[in-house]
């Protein structure tokens, strides 16, 4: 017998649904916006990983409670969800340090 997903029944869409609003109420009051970050020191982790062959991408969680970044390193990959501009920046300041000394 095929198995059925939940999300195409009536009951999980509104399963579904009912957790969305739940993540949605969630929310922080304030979005978590990079801008808010210091860009010197955004601009020194993209070198610090980009020198070292690396890719970073920088986002939001999906339900905008957290910032998001991860990073593309060879056959890794480091996601890391600082929740606030300070936890960011401090995160920030770490990979830019561990990835000037990162050795090929």
């Amino acid at each position: 017998m095929a198995q059925t997903n939940d999300n195409n029944t009536h009951n999980g869409k509104a399963a579904h649904k009912a957790a969305l609003v739940w993540r949605q109420n969630q929310r922080n009051v304030e979005p978590r916006l990079w801008s808010d970050i210091n860009s010197d020191a955004i601009r020194a982790t993209i070198d610090a990983v980009t020198r070292s062959g690396g890719a970073i991408m920088f986002g939001v969680t999906s339900d905008g409670g957290a910032y998001s970044l991860c990073i593309l390193q060879g056959n890794d990959k480091i996601k890391e969800y600082p929740s606030s501009p300070e936890a960011a920046l401090e995160t920030l300041e770490s990979l830019t340090d561990w990835y000037v000394n990162f050795k090929l």
